[in-house]
């Protein structure tokens, strides 16, 4: 009986050695997450005699990686890809052209659950108009963003973005571009 005591003593002290602590809720936000969602565009192209605006709905993908900072401070770093071309006319579309943003996601948190983050960054894409030449556009993009976690990993998203195409006189000169983009998200942090 006590070589039985002994042996489970120390089966039951191995496997509390073993154990690791259960991650904080705020972790959670920390590593890679993929999200998917749908978004609303609206472009605008200006010359110095007119303006014309078109509304898009899209499909809209986002790989991020969030490092940890001092708490409650979280960095992301992510790429963002419309699924969809974006209407500037009947005729113009703004078309993919590799990521459409790269940005960099400095937040906070705001419960161990929900995080707010800035957005800083890059826009590419790429002008075309029927049968005239293509012109690639690279610029800024810079919003803001929410995420709340609602089970586990799993989670949704909002942001608001603001993109400025850079002047690129290829092609069209003085036709400067403007795109606003809300967007709902859902996603999974691995």
């Amino acid at each position: 009986m006590k070589k039985f005591l002994i042996a489970s003593s120390l089966i039951a002290l191995t496997s509390v050695s073993w154990a690791q602590p259960q991650k904080p809720t705020y972790a959670y936000f920390e590593g890679i997450n993929l999200s998917a969602g749908v978004a609303q565009n609206a472009t605008t192209a200006t010359t110095a005699s007119s303006s014309t605006k078109a509304n898009t709905s899209l499909g809209i993908a986002k790989l991020n990686y969030t490092f940890a900072l001092a708490y409650p401070a979280k960095l992301g770093v992510s790429a963002t890809v419309d699924l969809k071309n974006s209407k500037v006319s009947e005729t113009e579309n703004l078309t993919l052209n590799g990521p459409t943003e790269i940005t960099i996601e400095p937040g906070v948190l705001l419960l161990s659950n929900s995080l707010l983050y800035a957005k800083l960054g890059t826009y590419s894409s790429r002008y075309e108009s029927g049968t005239n030449p293509t012109r690639n556009l690279s610029g800024t993009s810079y919003g803001i963003g929410f995420k709340h976690y609602v089970y586990g990993q799993n989670f949704i998203q909002a942001e608001w973005t603001q993109r400025t195409a850079d002047d690129n006189p290829a092609g069209l000169a003085g036709v400067k571009f403007k795109q606003s983009s809300a967007a709902v998200l859902v996603g999974f942090n691995f």
